[in-house]
């Protein structure tokens, strides 16, 4: 995330309350349960007072009998309270999880430049767990705890005040001490989140890349840079185990030194029948009631701090401006395509300059020029995952920004040099982003133009075959011909190719360029490609060099008035011969 951002986002309980917006019932209900279990474990030192001053009486079996019903009921109460937050739990990590996914799948592209995929992995899996707990579990246990913590004090003070002032002398002390290191304790937690999210984002790239790695040998390389990695995560983990190391024994001396102090002066009390021996037993039983919970309210600001780190990486996320699909005027004619005075400047670098062309309707229009000169970028703005600079994009005239951004991407389809494929059936890959209903006959037809039903028919399961990541057990060809498929089941209006039948062997490029030139008949196609055959057929060719048109004509014409495009032809015809 851009630091400028993250730096802008804080943490808002009450903002973070109203995204996941938790089952108010089944709170509720769990938190009745959480306070009948308090409210017994309450009752139960004030009985074991009363059995101990009236043991010489006999026991009471009536009192004994209320007892294991306490203690019944404290289980019921608990097993109850923990299921309901459960539900609860993994409801608020469900939403918290749908409302990133959602927001993620909204972002445009330029917020994937900036930012890694694996990252944002982590704020869907590692962050929103953290919240969840704070949200279910941490935040019931708080009220719990306080309540717990507040009747145990009043019922200390109605057995004896000098004891119990002795107790509340010790909490501020204790807090006093935690909150310092707890403070610490939020800062490395989300440099720690941070680094885990770098992590996950390291590995997915580096297992999805791992053919790479095999053919460049590097495996020694990236086992460094995961070692790397880890040690990094070990350092900021022994970081926070020592501010841990040094909370939980101040947490463990406090309320020892405080227990060896209330059972002395118990004792000297009882010795002098300030109190009797059964409120002695009920107040070092409160004790724990009180000890305990203080124990867990240290633990809790601990979660609260991380989830204060969580949260506020999720924020970030969620504050970032998104595409809207729900503005926008309709396409009411589809004509001529046309790019006036476009400039585009990516961070600091200029990349267009000025941009002028017209893509005619119906024609096929050829982008050719070296390297890095800003063809894809053409691409890319005609997709609309940046928007122009300056300058405008018209379709029959009317600017492409006022267009519904949902149906203005309807109207093309992009065959990329290195077109994606998903992990799935090739079915799947074929009707991937149609809303309508695609029957068989269509998608066999599709095929067939584009030169892939045979291939598909030779695997076992036909067009039900499992494809791997990246259609791996594909050759580029037929990733390139089920591509071009897909493209034929959207039936565009535009028809973008980039770099289509690059790095294919010359009868796989054969086979897609037969099916490109029958899906682009009759369709508005901008063509970006490096070999002379690809672009000399076409209507129209535009030259861009650094940036700039430095030429628009036919093949003849360029080639007589166009010292670079003369030069490209020359360079192809002593390559290919």
């Amino acid at each position: 995330m851009n630091k400028s951002k993250e730096a802008k986002t804080n943490f808002s309980f009450k903002k973070l309350w109203r995204l996941t917006n938790p089952s108010k019932g089944k709170l509720s209900v769990s938190l009745v349960f959480a306070l009948a279990n308090t409210g017994a474990s309450l009752v139960i030192p004030l009985l074991i007072k009363e059995l101990m001053d009236t043991i010489n009486s006999g026991l009471s079996k009536q009192m004994i009998a209320v007892l294991i019903g306490l203690f019944i009921i404290q289980m019921i109460t608990s097993a109850l309270s923990l299921y309901l937050l459960a539900q609860v739990g993994q409801g608020v990590v469900e939403k918290l999880r749908t409302t990133i996914w959602d927001k993620l799948v909204k972002l445009p592209v330029s917020f994937y430049d900036r930012n890694r995929s694996g990252e944002m992995v982590s704020r869907i899996t590692n962050d929103t767990t953290i919240v969840m707990n704070l949200l279910s579990t941490e935040m019931i246990e708080f009220v719990k705890n306080i309540l717990s913590i507040s009747i145990s004090i009043v019922i200390l003070f109605t057995l004896d005040i000098p004891m119990t002032l002795i107790l509340l002398a010790v909490i501020p002390v204790m807090f006093l001490l935690v909150m310092p290191l707890a403070r610490k304790i939020h800062k490395i937690s989300r440099e720690q989140q941070d680094k885990m999210s770098k992590l996950t984002a390291f590995l997915a790239q580096m297992l999805s890349e791992i053919r790479l790695i095999k053919v460049s040998s590097s495996e020694r390389k990236e086992i460094e840079e995961g070692k790397s990695s880890f040690h990094s995560l070990f350092l900021f983990g022994i970081r926070r185990a020592k501010i841990e190391a040094i909370i939980t024994p101040i947490i463990s001396t406090v309320m020892t030194s405080v227990m060896i102090a209330i059972v002395g002066f118990g004792a000297y009390r009882v010795s002098q029948e300030f109190i009797s021996a059964g409120e002695l037993v009920a107040f070092v039983l409160y004790l724990f009631q009180i000890m305990v919970p203080v124990g867990s309210l240290t633990r809790f600001i601990t979660s609260f701090q991380q989830t204060k780190g969580a949260s506020e990486r999720i924020f970030a996320i969620l504050d970032e401006e998104e595409e809207s699909f729900h503005h926008g005027e309709q396409v009411k004619r589809i004509g001529d395509l046309t790019f006036q005075r476009v400039a585009f400047k990516y961070e600091e670098k200029l990349v267009l300059k000025n941009i002028s062309f017209s893509a005619r309707k119906g024609e096929v229009t050829a982008l050719v020029g070296p390297s890095g000169a800003g063809k894809s970028t053409v691409f890319s703005l005609l997709e609309r995952f940046y928007a122009p600079s300056s300058g405008q994009i018209l379709l029959e005239g009317k600017d492409s920004q006022v267009i519904n951004l949902r149906e203005w991407r309807q109207l093309f389809s992009y065959v990329q040099q290195d077109s994606p494929i998903l992990a799935g059936t090739i079915r799947e890959n074929l009707t991937y982003g149609l809303e309508r209903t695609i029957s068989d006959a269509e998608i066999i037809e599709a095929t067939k133009q584009a030169n892939a039903h045979e291939f598909i028919i030779n695997f076992d399961d036909g067009y039900d075959t499992m494809l791997g990541e990246r259609g791996v057990n594909l050759s580029g060809g037929q990733r390139q011909r089920i591509a071009i498929a897909r493209a034929l089941l959207r039936n565009p209006q535009f028809l973008l190719l980039d770099e289509a039948t690059a790095s294919l062997d010359s009868e796989s490029e054969k086979l897609v360029q037969e099916s490109l030139e029958r899906v682009m008949k009759g369709r508005t196609s901008l063509v970006i490609a490096h070999r002379l055959s690809t672009v000399i057929s076409a209507d129209q060719i535009v030259v861009i060099e650094d940036g700039e048109v430095t030429g628009n004509g036919t093949h003849e014409e360029l080639l007589s008035t166009h010292t670079f495009y003369r030069r490209l032809v020359q360079q192809q015809f002593q390559t290919e011969s």
